[in-house]
């Protein structure tokens, strides 16, 4: 006699009335619930057993096939699937044992909040010393099964804690199914970027984690690593007070928001947010860049403090041809923001011994035949008091006199150092990006990037068209490709001392003579070396705005507090007139600026 097996949840009034509607209701009985032993490798953990007499005629068999067809399409497009995968603890320890500073576990009381629900859950308790990696593989083959039997990925939902959430994490990278959804809680570390590249995010993705847990904070920096296809990310940081133990309860404060993930409530828009401390700054800033207009800002925001995201969202989409979200890993060309890259480059050579920022241009280039190589410095290329306006042309002004923003001494620049390294700028700049662990950024002429989304500019009727002039200006002055949390890490790498002697780094970021701009957008801005330096208000502030055709970007740190806000975009509204282009940007470090995120330590 053959078994057909349906999910436990399929209701009885539902298996009736479709068995009545065929005639069939005398054809089927119900038999015991089966339960799964902890070795079971079947993924159903709840079922029926309903047999099928084999004493049937032809026609009656089509009947019943038909009706079997009903009942399991009811079945697998209407049930809700979660796996959930404990912690560390219960799998180290018998589950009533109280763990010294969290106390129990509350296993059965977090399956039974979903089941509430109406989820079917999956879940066992795991052997001791449990393989992470190769138990993913064995759920990647439970969540094929189920798809095989007609379950679609936005039915199934993968939530794991602690341990339980890094094996969700290796889930989410073998599986690749961008529709099937996934709450990490309490699970990632800081080191994980570096210390397992092998997660590689992908579905839907919600983070929670607990402010007063040190051990296991955001997730951002792995979704932006990840070279998976991630539909949706969105994050929670809770203020339970309760450290890596919040995770042991069946608290509504994770558990309600996993619920509502797994039912496919995502929320108003595909976008990510992030609690912020400081409310009311996250909250005017999203509402600044969310209010409807005919011109609005399309791209990322990102602000960090200390390593940890505090706000991060995207808006828009990356490609006018394309109904698709941004994903946090999708790269910019970040315009003048690359003259830190260059800067920097130079300065090392310096600490080598290479070059003299006192020394003319010529000692380093000795193929210019121009009069000024004798006399314009590398200090002043820095600074962009040269008075070079091309190469085939006299100065502008007596150099070190006055300044004159500059995209050709960057480039001159970079030149220097490729004849004192013996080495390309491009080989120069990926072992800097190599040093500080910014695995998306790229000097354009090493193809090695695949997310850089296209810009667009505003023309003369008011039109979005696709820029074809992006990599017109010089690599080391504004060309360089990168992304929101590279430009992060950069911030780190560089102002934490990563870099550059504590010495160079003063040389850096110190208001140099003369390198006085009239900036178009802020006004009066001092310059150090690649980099601007304000500290009006009692508010240190590092840092640069960057264009390129079809692109705006900003990055600024604020050292006193770690802060860094990271603004890119894609759409370039009003070209000739860059204080209306930079309104948006001009808007956010002004409430930046004004918020305790900045100002909380003066």
């Amino acid at each position: 006699m053959p078994v057909i097996f349906l999910e436990i949840s399929l209701r009885k009034s539902v298996f009736r009335a479709i068995t009545n509607a065929c005639g069939l209701k005398r054809l089927f009985y119900f038999d015991k619930i089966v339960n799964p032993t902890r070795t079971d490798t079947n993924f159903m953990t709840h079922l029926k057993r309903i047999r099928l007499p084999m004493k049937l005629s032809s026609s009656l068999k089509k009947l019943v096939s038909v009706c079997m067809f009903l009942i399991f399409s009811h079945f697998t497009h209407a049930q809700q699937y979660v796996f959930f995968l404990h912690n560390k603890f219960i799998e180290e320890n018998v589950l009533n044992d109280a763990h010294p500073e969290y106390g129990k576990a509350e296993y059965y009381q977090i399956i039974y909040a979903f089941k509430r629900k109406g989820f079917q859950v999956i879940s066992e308790l795991r052997p001791k010393d449990t393989d992470v990696r190769v138990y993913a593989q064995k759920v990647v083959g439970q969540i094929d099964s189920l798809m095989a039997g007609g379950a679609n990925g936005s039915q199934i939902t993968v939530i794991g804690t602690s341990k339980g959430g890094y094996i969700a994490q290796f889930v989410s990278s073998y599986l690749k199914n961008r529709d099937v959804n996934y709450v990490f809680i309490g699970s990632c570390g800081e080191e994980d970027v570096t210390g397992m590249p092998d997660i590689n995010f992908s579905g839907n993705v919600l983070s929670i984690y607990e402010k007063s847990d040190l051990s296991m904070q955001s997730c951002l920096n792995m979704q932006n690593r990840s070279a998976n296809v991630t539909g949706r990310f969105k994050e929670i940081e809770l203020n339970t007070g309760l450290k890596h133990g919040f995770l042991f309860k069946a608290l509504p404060q994770w558990i309600g928001p996993s619920i509502k993930w797994a039912a496919r409530s995502y929320g108003s828009d595909h976008t990510r947010t992030l609690s912020l401390e400081g409310a009311s700054f996250s909250e005017k800033l999203d509402a600044f860049l969310s209010a409807p207009t005919e011109k609005p800002f399309n791209g990322i925001v990102l602000v960090s403090q200390g390593g940890l995201s505090k706000f991060a969202k995207v808006y828009g989409r990356p490609s006018l041809e394309k109904d698709v979200d941004f994903k946090f890993d999708d790269q910019f060309v970040i315009g003048s923001v690359s003259k830190q890259f260059t800067s920097v480059l130079l300065l090392q050579e310096y600490e080598k011994r290479r070059v003299k920022l006192e020394a003319p241009v010529k000692t380093y280039l000795p193929e210019l035949q121009q009069t000024w190589a004798d006399t314009v410095t590398v200090h002043q290329l820095l600074t962009h008091t040269h008075g070079i306006t091309a190469l085939d042309k006299p100065l502008a002004f007596k150099p070190g006199t006055q300044y004159a923003y500059s995209q050709i001494g960057y480039d001159l620049l970079a030149r220097i150092t490729e004849k004192t390294s013996g080495k390309s700028f491009a080989s120069q700049s990926a072992a800097l990006f190599r040093k500080c662990k910014m695995y998306n950024t790229f000097h354009p002429d090493t193809k090695g990037y695949h997310n850089l989304v296209p810009g667009y500019t505003e023309d003369e009727n008011g039109s979005l068209i696709t820029e074809t002039r992006t990599f017109q200006n010089f690599v080391a002055a504004g060309s360089f490709i990168s992304t929101a949390q590279d430009l992060v890490t950069w911030n780190a790498c560089l102002h934490e001392g990563k870099l550059l002697s504590a010495s160079t780094y003063k040389l850096m970021t110190t208001k140099q003579k003369n390198a006085v701009r009239n900036h178009p957008i802020f006004g009066v801005v001092d310059y150090g070396y690649g980099i601007t330096v304000d500290s009006h208000e009692e508010v240190s502030q590092l840092g640069q705005t960057g264009f390129s055709p079809g692109f705006i970007s900003m990055n600024f740190y604020f050292p006193k507090t770690k802060t860094s806000i990271i603004a890119l975009d894609n759409v370039v509204w009003n070209e000739d007139d860059l204080k209306s282009a930079f309104q948006y940007h001009s808007e956010m470090l002004k409430m930046i600026r004004e918020s305790k995120l900045v100002k909380k330590s003066y």
